[in-house]
């Protein structure tokens, strides 16, 4: 468990008043228990010797006895020196018998003082015993219970407790005084010590005291102030440093001299994401290796020029990644487009330009001067329609990032509309069977709506077979409209391709610009929807139009 310094310190200054209160107790209880001992032995021996007198002087051992016992307030007994009890002051029954083994008779019968502590009677107390020799071999021997001296020693004892006890409480008083004295300032400053780690360096002022603790606290004072100037100075380069590095739009990545990522601005993060991927790493370890690594990568299936730089000192590598994604698609694009307008535009003008010479010659017939003219203006339609197509797919493309339409467009009278549209056109054509719930209706586009509808149904009923199904269904918060037919469907090559520009699956049987299901597309991406198609040879073909509910 974690404590504080001044817990730590009470707990060892109680620990140590504990222990020499403690061994204080035993040495003054045992030293007063042997004082007492010693007492009462030589109060016993005195006693004896006064008996002695007493006895050498008068007679009738078995009475003086008992009249001494009263005298001297302990038991007396006097044995003669074949052993055998003159007299007894607690027990006249002894008198004339034997005293039995008693060492401390032994011991005064050999010109000594003989002492024991044992019980005289079984199951009796027991007793202090002094035994002092006497003339003609006579031993007068003194008993008192230890059960006073012991009752003696536990009223000390609790005195003893008492007055350690107080003394304690005194010790520990007096302890934490002088502990709250210490630590106090230290306790200051340790608060100001984490107000520095928390980034507030006004701790002052610092203690005025002359100790060493108020050297301490100006020392800190000191530390602090410095530490916020250099810190105030490094966080201001490094807030311009990284300003300028999050606002490049080129990507910016940094490693330290083992590898690690250690810097890595908005831009490198969409490219690279938390790590450092491996083919960026290689650019970077020949940078840290001291040579200049330029290249091109694909990250995250982006395409990046990267330039990565050796730091110096050793401290590691720089790398800037420039996203040319958009370039190189812009570049694809373009020459994709070019190449699908020359080759689609190449067959009208080719059309028109040599039926335009051969109408120069004026000897043709009148028939065939009208059926040339007739291809030419049918060509030049064309070439309009393509002009015309080209340009609304630019308009709509220019708008692409839009989200939602502003209007809410009921499908139903939408899809009539086609389908009526439709019949007119192909009145020989079975009707189109539609399936769409009344009232459901879609944030749309009314123009754009109606040429994708339009465009749907059209190509159903032109490439497809009867009968042709167009159907909507509500999911949660989305609306799909499907169109289907029954036709042969398209072959799983020119599935992937049926949404780009100019691309016709059917080559040599199909009218048209080649831009209508590209038109349809950025139509329902303008509008916050999406354009699909799932289609099987011999199975028909489903186009699904999906856009949020209104």
């Amino acid at each position: 468990m974690r404590r504080s310094l001044a817990a730590r310190l009470l707990a060892s200054f109680v620990a140590i008043v504990a222990a020499v209160g403690a061994l204080t107790f035993v040495l003054l209880d045992r030293t007063l228990g042997e004082d007492l001992t010693a007492e009462l032995d030589a109060r016993l021996r005195a006693q004896g010797d006064g008996v002695v007198r007493w006895i050498e002087t008068a007679g009738h051992p078995e009475r003086l006895a008992t009249r001494l016992a009263a005298v001297v307030a302990a038991r007396v007994t006097i044995v003669d020196r074949d052993g055998m009890v003159l007299g007894d002051s607690d027990r006249w029954a002894d008198v004339g018998k034997p005293v039995g083994p008693a060492p401390e008779i032994d011991a005064a019968r050999a010109g000594g003082i003989g002492r024991a502590t044992r019980a005289l009677t079984r199951g009796g107390p027991e007793v202090y015993l002094v035994a002092v020799p006497a003339r003609d071999g006579r031993v007068v021997r003194l008993a008192v219970p230890t059960a006073r001296v012991a009752a003696t020693r536990r009223e000390l004892r609790v005195q003893l407790l008492l007055a350690t006890a107080g003394g304690m409480a005194l010790a520990l008083v007096l302890g934490l005084m002088v502990i709250r004295a210490i630590t106090r300032p230290l306790a200051d400053m340790t608060r100001a010590a984490a107000r520095v780690t928390r980034g507030d360096y006004a701790i002052g002022p610092a203690s005025a005291r002359p100790d060493e603790l108020g050297v301490l606290s100006r020392a800190l004072v000191g530390l602090a102030d410095e530490v916020g100037r250099q810190v105030a100075a490094l966080t201001a380069e490094r807030n311009l440093s990284l300003a300028v590095i999050g606002a490049m739009v080129e990507g910016v990545v940094v490693v330290d001299a083992g590898g690690a990522r250690v810097l890595a601005n908005p831009a490198a993060e969409a490219l690279c994401g938390d790590d450092v991927p491996t083919e960026l790493a290689t650019h970077l370890a020949r940078a840290r290796a001291g040579e200049g690594s330029d290249g091109e990568l694909a990250l995250r299936d982006r395409a990046v020029m990267v330039s990565a730089r050796p730091l110096p000192g050793g401290a590691g590598a720089v790398a800037v990644l420039h996203d040319v994604t958009r370039l190189r698609a812009l570049e694809r694009v373009r020459r994709d487009f070019l190449a699908d307008a020359a080759h689609e535009l190449r067959t009208p003008v080719t059309a028109i330009a040599g039926f335009a010479e051969t109408l120069a010659d004026d000897g043709l017939p009148a028939e065939a001067r009208a059926e040339f003219v007739a291809t030419i203006r049918r060509n030049a339609l064309r070439l309009a329609r393509v002009v015309s197509d080209l340009l609304e797919l630019e308009r709509l493309e220019a708008r692409a990032e839009a989200t939602a339409a502003p209007d809410a467009i009921e499908l139903g009278p939408v899809v009539a509309a086609a389908a009526r549209a439709a019949a007119a056109a192909r009145p020989a054509a079975p009707a189109i069977e539609v399936a769409v719930p009344a009232g459901l209706a879609v944030r749309a586009d009314r123009d754009g709506l109606d040429h994708v509808i339009q465009n749907l149904v059209d190509n159903a009923q032109l490439h497809g077979a009867p009968p042709v199904r167009v159907a909507a269904t509500v999911d949660a918060r989305r609306v799909r409209l499907t169109v289907h037919d029954a036709g042969p469907g398209i072959p799983a090559a020119h599935l992937g391709r049926i949404f780009d520009r100019f691309y016709r699956a059917e080559p040599g049987g199909r009218t048209g610009s080649g831009l209508g299901l590209a038109i349809a597309r950025s139509h329902a991406r303008a509008m916050g929807g999406e354009l699909s198609v799932a289609s099987a040879p011999g199975a028909g073909t489903t186009f699904t139009l999906e856009l949020d509910r209104a």
